[in-house]
């Protein structure tokens, strides 16, 4: 999916960043605040700079509190600002949530309270829980809903009164991977499991609880949930493999479209929806289809909406690479059609490594050379064999057959080839914005036999080779492949490899 050359929209503004984003939110009137790693506050109408404080450590939270702006820091520290600070309540304990709580706040912190604190700072109640991974409040401000490490979910009343408790099958491991209250105060949560009971409960599910009825259903998700939006008729929920399912009160689940990565936000825009996924925003129509998709020089952890006709995408850095930009978009601009792209694939040729990313002389002979069967597999298989020698004379006439099968299905034993595809690759494009890649899968290998076919696979699922190491040209965009070896007794494996060209 990210591979391919879609229709794409521009930045309508582009905030440069010193250092990463970790936190935001939405105020009014276009105007947006960020927190950054090391303690910044920064507030935006649009792009235009409004005002900035500094916190102790890194801001972890920031919430809207009527016209206010609080911001929770790492180390404990709370402060309130409205164009000046305000107020400050510092907690022994590091802030590790803080969350809107109708007109009061909730947060929890780094000893296990849940704490209550008014508009102005002063603390209403306050309770221990133990390791609490996750804080939401319902909209009217009745309910808290907190997660656990050990995955006990708990529904709280504002003054601590425990309404509902769901613990963790004592047979399995449970985590909680999102929690949010709906409109109307029904609380979803997706739970997964590793599903090591027997029993009736799907692996990956969307719990909804009510505080006073309880769990009202239960519905089942194809992977861990990565992000989740409530929406007014239901839920929609991205999950790790790239799935995008609508949920409608009294209707089937929709599954409105599946991307290559995990879906890390998402946001409704009319009657599309609008997602992060890995470097990618992307508009997704209510029948599937992608409207448009923008690139971000980051991995995209944040889609804000801050008017009704702009949206600020905010990403983390890659390792290594300069803080990300904040980009705001019109989702609205219409889309650029692009002209069909053509890849200029070829075979590589072990005599060159004039491109990006080749072998040296050295490295491509290592890797023509036939493949070392590891320590692990020699000894294996030694075993195998002693214990087929095991057999005494007496036990060779009377159990004849037996050991026949027993030989016979030992032959039969075939260790799956390993695939490796190498390393993903990010690289600079040339003046004519393209670049030349070599695809290496040569360091993959049979543990037992030799692989006798290689085929790498585009993102439209081309053929673009059949040996271990392919040259391609690529233009500018993320470029996902594929390579499949099989080995000489029928055993496939595969690996992906992705390459950025920028």
């Amino acid at each position: 999916m990210q591979g391919k050359r879609l229709p794409t929209i521009e930045g309508f503004a582009r905030i440069e960043m010193t250092e990463d984003v970790i936190s935001s939110c939405r105020l009014s009137e276009s105007r947006f605040v960020l927190g950054t790693i090391s303690g910044n506050l920064l507030i935006y109408e649009a792009d235009t700079p409004l005002g900035r404080a500094e916190l102790e450590s890194a801001i972890i939270s920031v919430i809207a509190s009527g016209e206010n702006v609080i911001a929770a820091s790492s180390t404990g520290q709370i402060q309130a600002f409205h164009g000046q600070p305000l107020w400050v309540t510092e907690f022994e304990s590091g802030i590790e949530n803080l969350a809107p709580l109708g007109d009061a706040i909730c947060l929890c912190d780094a000893s296990g309270m849940l704490v209550v604190i008014s508009p102005e700072g002063e603390t209403l109640s306050s309770q221990s829980h133990g390791d609490i991974t996750q804080l939401t409040g319902s909209d009217d401000g009745s309910s808290i809903a907190i997660a656990m490490t050990d995955g006990t979910l708990r529904i709280c009343s504002k003054s601590g009164e425990i309404l509902q408790e769901s613990s963790a099958d004592s047979d399995d491991v449970e985590t909680i991977s999102q929690i949010c209250f709906r409109p109307g105060g029904v609380l979803l949560v997706c739970r997964d499991s590793l599903g090591m009971t027997l029993d009736d409960r799907p692996e990956n599910r969307l719990e909804c609880w009510h505080s006073v009825r309880g769990l009202l259903h239960t519905n089942e998700l194809p992977a861990s949930a990565s992000s989740i939006l409530a929406t007014d008729t239901g839920s929609i929920v991205g999950c790790q493999n790239g799935a995008l399912l609508r949920f409608n009160i009294g209707e089937e689940v929709e599954e409105l479209a599946t991307v290559d990565n995990s879906i890390s936000s998402i946001i409704e825009w009319g009657d599309d929806v609008i997602i992060g996924t890995w470097f990618h925003t992307l508009r997704i129509s209510s029948d599937g289809s992608i409207i448009w998709s923008h690139e971000h020089e980051g991995l995209v952890s944040q889609i804000l909406p801050i008017s009704p006709d702009l949206i600020a995408v905010i990403g983390r850095s890659p390792s290594g690479k300069s803080p990300a930009s904040v980009v705001l978009l019109d989702p609205d601009s219409e889309p650029i059609v692009p002209e069909v792209e053509s890849f200029d694939y070829e075979f590589s040729q072990s005599d060159s490594s004039e491109f990006a990313g080749g072998l040296s002389d050295e490295e491509i002979a290592q890797a023509g050379a036939p493949p070392e069967v590891s320590i692990e597999t020699e000894e294996l298989m030694d075993a195998l064999g002693e214990e087929l020698e095991f057999v005494s004379e007496e036990e060779v006439v009377s159990e004849a057959d037996l050991l026949q099968d027993l030989s016979a299905s030992a032959r039969a034993i075939n260790l799956p080839p390993i695939a490796d595809a190498g390393e993903d690759i990010t690289i600079s494009a040339d003046e004519d914005g393209t670049a030349t890649i070599l695809l290496d899968g040569s360091r993959s290998y049979d543990p037992d036999g030799k692989i006798e076919n290689y085929a790498w696979q585009d993102f439209r699922g081309n053929v673009i080779g059949d040996s271990a190491q392919v040259r391609v040209r690529l233009q500018l965009g993320t470029h996902p492949f594929e390579l499949t070896v099989v080995d000489d007794k029928g055993a496939a494996t595969k690996a992906m490899v992705t390459v950025r060209i920028q």
